[in-house]
């Protein structure tokens, strides 16, 4: 990006210069050059600026596991059968109670 910015100051500041003093001194056919001189360098400036980068998705866990202990080592699908046979496993975080004037933790 680096490059695109010092080549786009250097097209800008040279041809602006010779645009302007032959445009001041009436040389008409090096203000003509000058100009579409400017309109190439301009053309290839943005040309120079490389694609994008395509962001990758992060994993957000928000502080919890992804998955229990148990699942990771059982990687056999669940079927309804399994579901209604097997307690569902809940996992309890203890909870402290919350005070006056403290923001709950969805507050916060």
């Amino acid at each position: 990006m680096r490059r695109v910015l010092v080549f786009g100051l250097v097209v800008g500041i040279v041809d602006g210069a010779l645009l302007g003093a032959s445009a001041a001194l009436g040389w008409t056919w090096v203000a003509w050059a000058a100009l579409v001189v400017g309109l190439v360098g301009a053309a290839l400036v943005a040309r120079a600026v490389p694609p994008p980068r395509v962001a990758r998705p992060a994993t957000v866990t928000l502080g919890l596991p992804l998955r229990d202990a148990q699942a990771a080592e059982d990687p056999a699908p669940a079927t309804a059968a399994d579901s209604e046979s097997a307690p569902a496993v809940v996992e309890e975080y203890p909870v402290r109670p919350a005070r006056a004037g403290e923001p709950t933790p969805a507050a916060a």
